[in-house]
């Protein structure tokens, strides 16, 4: 089985737990990937847990731990959403990928 690449438009990571946000439901239920660390580097597999929330019922809770801080608001989170997915709308399915970095 092939362990799946997590990339990142803007991979900066913090110790702990981190959480990227993805258009669908591609991703929910994926428990494991590797993850692009940016410049052709990449660490894993590591273990995923995964959930498929409407992109207008998140708040700054559910985002405290985005690993891009630009996204630690629904209203920062919304704005890169857009410009990573063109036609993205606020009324979506997203999935909350959460991955621990030590």
């Amino acid at each position: 089985m092939t362990v799946p690449l997590l990339g990142f438009d803007n991979p900066q990571f913090h110790t702990g737990r981190n959480t990227s946000v993805r258009r669908g439901a591609r991703w929910h239920g994926v428990a494991q990937a590797c993850i692009e660390l940016g410049e052709g580097r990449q660490i894993g597999p590591i273990s995923l847990q995964t959930e498929l929330r409407a992109f207008d019922a998140l708040d700054e809770a559910d985002l405290r731990d985005e690993h891009d801080p630009g996204c630690r608001t629904p209203a920062g989170l919304l704005a890169v959403m857009q410009r990573l997915y063109p036609g993205f709308r606020d009324d979506e399915l997203v999935t909350l990928v959460h991955f621990w970095v030590e």
